[in-house]
């Protein structure tokens, strides 16, 4: 939030200098014009410097580098001071890198501290929770994202399939049907909750590749060819999940 302050003390100058000779209405327009502009360059500088460790970041995520990677995004910080809710996206992105790599001590930390619209860090910090038998946290989880991001199917399969583990099918077919509705009929959501009413397993690759990195399943040698014929890669990240 730096360059609130930046843009609010270089409009208080403004607006002193030209309310103190003539009048304090001249004063106005000027220190708003003056506020506004610099806010909107300061924050755009720090977001381009940013978009550009993102770019970087996903180079290093192809050729499956996540200590460079990390390494990478942990210089955005310093930008991060200057843009609105920018510091908490970066701790989650980087959240999701030491998840990914299953330091999740690392992880755990950054992934609470994660912007709310970070999805999948905060699907990341619901599986955690989940692996330790948290069930309760992990659907508080979940739910407070789907609220802040109901249009992403991931969040009501990964809700549907923790429910299924439960033997709560029907919790699990609402999920879905919910998930039909917010989504306007997502491929994956519709396959899923047709297979659950036939009685079938969830088939949670049909998400995408991104479900392998919650780390709650391992590809079967069936779904990886699977994949591997629909031209999709059962681990990584094809790109950043930064926004």
């Amino acid at each position: 939030m730096y360059s609130f302050f930046v843009a609010f003390a270089a409009a208080a100058a403004t607006f002193t200098a030209i309310a103190l000779p003539t009048k304090v209405s001249y004063a106005v327009v000027p220190a708003l014009f003056v506020f506004g502009g610099l806010y909107f360059l300061i924050v755009r500088h720090h977001s381009k410097a940013i978009e550009g460790l993102m770019e970087r970041m996903g180079r290093e995520l192809q050729q499956q580098r996540i200590d460079n990677a990390v390494r990478v995004v942990e210089d955005g910080y310093a930008h991060g001071k200057w843009v609105p809710f920018m510091t908490s996206q970066l701790k989650g992105q980087v959240g999701t890198l030491h998840y990914i790599k299953k330091d999740f001590d690392a992880a755990l930390p950054l992934l609470e501290a994660a912007w709310s619209r970070h999805w999948v860090a905060k699907s990341m910090l619901a599986a955690h929770h989940w692996r330790k038998h948290k069930s309760d946290d992990a659907f508080a989880v979940l739910d407070k994202a789907i609220s802040s991001s109901a249009k992403e199917p991931m969040l009501y399969g990964i809700k549907a399939w923790m429910k299924v583990k439960l033997k709560d099918r029907d919790a699990a077919r609402a999920t879905l049907v919910a998930g039909q509705e917010a989504t306007k009929g997502n491929d994956a959501i519709q396959t899923n909750l047709v297979r659950l009413q036939n009685g079938q397993d969830l088939q949670m690759y049909l998400f995408g590749e991104t479900w392998w990195n919650f780390h709650l399943e391992k590809p079967s040698g069936k779904v990886i060819q699977k994949m591997a014929g629909g031209g999709l890669q059962p681990k990584g990240m094809r790109k950043a999940q930064f926004r």
